[in-house]
């Protein structure tokens, strides 16, 4: 399991507009280690002007071709339609900052009515600066995604709900000290999986330096535990587990055109199947290498808890890269390539094994039609290779979609 984390592609608008190479690496969760995300809205993220805006409404529509739907050696393609809508609020006065968000999607397959599905996601957060020194935050954020046929074959959504409060005291002009508790539920639609629903408590206390270039580093104690509230029958064993983590967090301007971000944790549980200790990392380096071309890499680490998922590795280790350019304003060309690789401890039918996952984005086109109209395009090549036979395939996948904002 990915302690203290979210999956990633928080907002409908957000997933409809960023490419696909993230949610094809993450097999059980994308980690990171700030539970204090801000509310990122409705709105195309490299549009300023309407991430700015105080109220937003999208519609959105997109068509997606998979030449594997089913995840098999076999030939198995799909075609399904995903329609979007969501609304956002954005308020500002004083010292206060107050957002609310909700978007709901749903999809459509060509071939495969059964799994049509709807489902909704959320975001609220509010922020006060009491005075100079005080400052005090709470967020509540529902992520949901229809899982991958790998995972399970049948319908499935899994949510996420994520509630949080923080508050921090200034220690001087550079110096803080944050206080803080998360309460997160994780549950399934389909009753064959609410074994693996759960419910997580947790406090933490944080000790930061910021600089006046707007580099920061702060040193993190988490501690928690986390109970699956529908155990299997007579199980031999249950896993709910205790944890605790300590973990570093920095973002360091090393020049004017390049930002180092990174997140390094320890951790160790206390449970009757999941026990020991683990390291939890994610470095993130962007280079603007022009005003109008940038560059990202990317190495996440994270070892997982049995019943994140039914198919939940023991460690996943991803590097990607990630190459922007924007020659005009309306126009945003992105391309991207990603290598991970999954160990799996054995199981009752299955080895211990490794498994590694390789794909390529050769193309994802955004195009700014005018202020309201926006059009995205996706192309992505993804192999697994594992000594599994069923689980060693290749596959396709490409997407066009449109969206309105307003």
């Amino acid at each position: 399991m990915c302690i203290n984390s979210g999956r990633v592609s928080v907002s409908i608008f957000r997933r409809f507009f960023s490419g696909s190479l993230q949610s094809c690496l993450s097999v059980s969760c994308a980690w990171t280690s700030s539970a204090m995300m801000a509310l990122a809205g409705v709105a195309l993220s490299a549009s300023h002007a309407v991430a700015e805006d105080r109220f937003t409404l999208m519609l959105g529509a997109q068509e997606h071709w998979d030449s594997n739907f089913a995840r098999n050696a076999e030939v198995d393609s799909e075609h399904y339609t995903r329609a979007t809508a969501s609304v956002a609020l954005h308020e500002r006065w004083s010292k206060q900052d107050i957002a609310l968000g909700v978007s709901g999607s749903r999809y459509a397959y060509a071939q495969r009515d059964d799994l049509d599905v709807s489902f909704y996601e959320g975001k609220a957060r509010w922020r006060s600066d009491w005075n100079s020194r005080v400052k005090t935050a709470f967020a509540w954020a529902r992520d949901a995604y229809a899982v991958d046929r790998l995972e399970f074959a049948d319908k499935d959504v899994v949510a996420r709900d994520d509630a949080s409060g923080e508050l921090t005291l200034g220690m001087g002009k550079y110096l803080g000290l944050t206080l803080g508790a998360r309460q997160v539920a994780q549950t399934h639609s389909n009753k064959l999986r609410d074994y693996l629903d759960f419910d997580e408590d947790e406090w933490f206390v944080a000790s930061s330096y910021s600089t006046a270039n707007k580099s920061s580093l702060s040193l993190r104690l988490r501690e928690g535990s986390r109970d699956y509230v529908n155990p299997v029958p007579n199980a031999v064993a249950v896993l709910d587990f205790d944890y605790r983590q300590l973990e570093i967090e920095g973002s360091w301007a090393l020049t004017r055109k390049t930002q180092l971000g990174f997140t390094l944790g320890r951790f160790k549980r206390e449970g009757d199947v999941n026990a020991g200790t683990g390291t939890q990392a994610l470095i993130d380096l962007r280079w603007a290498m022009s005003e109008k071309m940038t560059l990202s890499l990317n190495y996440s680490q994270s070892e997982p808890a049995v019943g994140e998922t039914s198919d939940s590795p023991s460690s996943v280790r991803t590097g990607k890269l990630i190459l922007g350019w924007e020659p005009r304003s309306k126009w945003l060309f992105t391309a991207a390539a990603g290598y991970s690789k999954q160990a799996y401890a054995q199981r009752l039918i299955e080895p211990a094994r490794d498994e590694t996952i390789t794909t390529f984005s050769p193309l994802a086109l955004t195009y700014q039609l005018s202020d309201l109209l926006r059009i995205r395009l996706d192309t992505q090549w993804v192999d697994r290779q594992s000594p599994l036979v069923y689980r060693d395939y290749d596959y396709v996948q490409a997407s066009l979609g449109i969206a309105l904002v307003f």
